[in-house]
């Protein structure tokens, strides 16, 4: 069996449309997404449609998925600013089935492939907003599971790319689809090959255009343009900064 670990797709649907045409070569049986389909970038509708067009296995909720049919907190700092004006921007786009199908997403999902159980978050079993990144210590690993039998642990949200082993189980983040923030800004998925109760992961990396992303996203009228451009131009992580963002 060959499972594809999609996430973090956050409207660019630029790159998710050159993933698709890359996961098509590699013929996974099955695909799974882990969330953060929408906000951030200029195409959320389009995102939603291809994962659906996709017949996942299964789609879990991101944090920026969840945010939906809530009534928005006044923003405290600039990341809060962003995050209302994505919210307001994707509001008006998506339709109101699609924000209640996008809050309604699971928070996780178990499910046994080929006789190994895998545990599927976002974040974390805890929290859709706990961070684990790829230098976390043994430690933290233990806390993106829930049940000992698990064998493997696929996340996203941080959008950096990993794979680790620890105590008999095999944790994997697929990174970011749409925004990578680990200083390589092609598009980032996974791809896992079961045999038997043997694994082996590809860390996939895809080249798209980012030109034509920041033209729709502009030709759209997308808040916060200039933090997308320095997002997917430098895969760095722009949404603690300020306005002002060099990109170099």
């Amino acid at each position: 069996m060959r499972l594809a670990v999609i996430s973090d797709m956050h409207g660019n649907a630029t790159a998710f449309e050159e993933v698709i045409r890359d996961l098509k070569e590699m013929s996974p049986d099955a695909v799974v997404c882990l969330g953060d389909i929408v906000m951030k970038g200029p195409q959320p509708v389009e995102c939603i449609d291809m994962v659906r067009s996709l017949n996942p296995l299964a789609v879990v909720r991101g944090n920026y998925d969840d945010k939906f049919l809530k009534s928005p907190k006044t923003p405290e700092n600039y990341k809060q600013e962003l995050q209302l004006r994505a919210l307001r921007y994707d509001s008006e786009k998506i339709s109101l089935a699609d924000q209640e199908w996008l809050t309604q997403l699971p928070h996780g999902h178990t499910c046994d492939l080929e006789g190994i159980q895998t545990e599927m978050y976002h974040a974390s079993p805890q929290s859709l907003y706990k961070v684990t990144y790829p230098w976390a210590t043994n430690e933290e690993l233990e806390q993106l599971h829930q049940q000992e039998q698990t064998k493997l642990v696929l996340y996203g949200h941080i959008h950096h790319a990993y794979v680790r082993y620890w105590a008999g189980r095999t944790i994997v983040n697929c990174g970011s689809i749409g925004m990578p923030f680990d200083r390589d800004n092609r598009a980032s998925y996974a791809v896992i090959d079961f045999a038997g109760s043997n694994l082996a992961v590809q860390l996939r990396r895809v080249e798209y255009d980012i030109e034509k992303a920041l033209k729709i996203a502009k030709e759209l009228q997308m808040p916060d343009a200039d933090a997308f451009e320095y997002a997917i131009k430098t895969a760095r992580y722009p949404y603690n900064e300020k306005k002002q963002l060099p990109i170099s």
